[in-house]
C-alpha cells in the first residue's frame, strides 16, 4: 500500500472553543460543522480530573446482526470505563506545570478523536454558530447543561453549498452524533 502524507488536510478545518468571543473566528461561509466535549482539566489536578470522567464514559461495542446484515455499533449503555495503573502513573508522574500544560493543550486538542455530539450545515457558519450559543433551539439551550459552555469545541469545515447538505447526511450517517435527531 502506498503512503500518503497530506500537509495541509487541518487547514481545511477551523476549530474553537465554543464560546461567544470565538465568534470572529467563525467564517462567513455555508459549510458544516460539528460539536464535540472538550478533553479540558484543571492543570494542577490532572490526574483526578481525568480519572473521574473516565469513570463517568461508558464505551461498550456491540455486534448486532439485523436482517442478514452485520454492523457494529457503538452502545452508551454499559460499564464505566477505568484507567489502567500504568496510565495513573504515568499522568501522575507529569508533575511540571509546563508539562501538565502541554499534557492538557494536547489532550483538549485530541477533542476531535472522540464521537462528536453533533453535526449541522450552515449557510453561514459564523451566524449559525452564534444561534447555537444564543437561541432558544440551539445545541446549548437543548444540551448545554450537561457541561459549560468552554468545554466543548466547535469544529466547522467551510465547503460549497452544493456538497454541504450531502456530506452533513453522510457524516451523521456514519457517526451517529448522540444529539442529532435527524439520522440521515
Amino acid at each position: 500500500m502506498q503512503e500518503t502524507i497530506h500537509d495541509d488536510f487541518f487547514q481545511n478545518f477551523i476549530v474553537a472553543t465554543a464560546t461567544i468571543s470565538a465568534i470572529y473566528d467563525i467564517p462567513d461561509r455555508t459549510g458544516i460543522y460539528a460539536f464535540y466535549h472538550a478533553f479540558d482539566f484543571a492543570e494542577n489536578n490532572l490526574a483526578t480530573a481525568i480519572n473521574e470522567r473516565i469513570s463517568q464514559t461508558v464505551f461498550t461495542t456491540k455486534f448486532i446482526e439485523d436482517d442478514a446484515r452485520k454492523k457494529f455499533t457503538i452502545d452508551t449503555c454499559g460499564k464505566p470505563v477505568t484507567l489502567s495503573d500504568n496510565m495513573h502513573s504515568f499522568i501522575r508522574s507529569v508533575s511540571m506545570p509546563k508539562d501538565r500544560r502541554n499534557l492538557k493543550k494536547l489532550l483538549l486538542t485530541c477533542s476531535i478523536l472522540q464521537c462528536p455530539d453533533y453535526i449541522g450545515y450552515a449557510s453561514s457558519l459564523q451566524k449559525r454558530f452564534k444561534q447555537h450559543l444564543e437561541n432558544d433551539n440551539g445545541f446549548f439551550a437543548r444540551y448545554g447543561n450537561l457541561r459549560p459552555q468552554d468545554e466543548f469545541l466547535f469544529l466547522c469545515f467551510p465547503c460549497s453549498e452544493d456538497i454541504a447538505r450531502e456530506l452533513e447526511s453522510l457524516l451523521i450517517q456514519l457517526c451517529q452524533p448522540k444529539f442529532n435527531t435527524q439520522r440521515s
